[in-house]
């Protein structure tokens, strides 16, 4: 009987796991296969071998976005992080219109990232709404918010940050959900303030919810492509003072057709995102 039993759950569970195989584990060693390759997506294949991975370190391209997407991980990570756990803080506690507020303050999550960019993108106009708020500080009428190259990294970060911030934040409040009130009402009653019941109650109990936090939100940043794909100039732009590896990829494969560079890239940035992920992993495991 067990024996038929296992029989049919094979059966049921082998359209999933061929999906997967096909749509994700032949992809990854495709990819891979790819990388070692010369490849122009018009004429076979040909074997370099480990030639397009030696050659990155003298890639200018390769060097600028990988510069770029430091700098762009680090404003998408620190800032989330802060502003994620701060509004989950102020919406775990019971005031008048809390739960209006916590709608429109997620409100930046529901549109697809391609409507945020563009929305953004009008709002960034050197003549535009955000221009002319900042006008009442600085005194201007225009200013190149994506088509400076010292300005328009920072308005990518701007954007994501905006769009993300939401979504981390009801991470945050299902972490301190599960947090029994038991032990804050425990710890006010041995007179500890807000901020001392937070770092000594709260915040050790959020351990797990912060790495989950901490892993996603460096992931996705890694990843960062579709703000700077839709929002810079010349995908990239200006100067390549946005390009990302994620958006370098695309320009390899798509805009040069040099599926082998971009392949290697794509190696390389697994390999970065899964040691990051890696450490913080570790991180979150011996801290406590």
């Amino acid at each position: 009987m067990s024996d038929r039993n296992g029989f049919w759950g094979f059966l049921f569970v082998t359209p999933a796991v061929a999906f997967f195989a096909v749509f994700s584990i032949f992809p990854i060693f495709f990819g891979l296969y790819l990388s070692m390759t010369s490849y122009d997506m018009l004429s076979p294949p040909l074997w370099v071998g480990l030639g397009n991975y030696a050659a990155l370190p003298d890639d200018e391209l390769f060097r600028k976005s990988l510069g770029n997407t430091a700098v762009f991980v680090a404003g998408s990570t620190f800032p989330v992080w802060a502003g994620s756990l701060g509004l989950a803080l102020l919406f775990d506690r019971s005031f008048p219109g809390r739960n209006l507020l916590k709608v429109i303050a997620f409100s930046p999550v529901l549109p697809p990232l391609v409507v945020v960019g563009i929305v953004w993108k009008v709002l960034l106009h050197p003549n535009g709404v955000i221009t002319a708020l900042a006008g009442w500080f600085t005194g201007q009428s225009e200013i190149q918010w994506t088509t400076s190259a010292g300005l328009a990294p920072w308005s990518m970060i701007l954007i994501n940050d905006w769009a993300t911030i939401p979504f981390f934040m009801v991470i945050w409040l299902a972490g301190l959900a599960g947090i029994p009130r038991d032990l804050k009402e425990a710890a006010q009653i041995d007179g500890a303030g807000p901020l001392t019941s937070f770092w000594r109650i709260e915040l050790p109990l959020l351990r797990s919810t912060a790495v989950l936090v901490a892993c996603l939100s460096t992931i996705n940043a890694c990843q960062g492509f579709i703000i700077q794909y839709v929002v810079s100039p010349d995908k990239g732009g200006p100067a390549d003072s946005t390009l990302t590896l994620g958006l370098l990829i695309w320009k390899y494969g798509f805009q040069y057709f040099r599926m082998g560079d971009a392949a290697a890239v794509s190696v390389v940035l697994f390999a970065i995102i899964l040691a990051i992920t890696a450490i913080q992993l570790w991180l979150g495991r011996s801290r406590y």
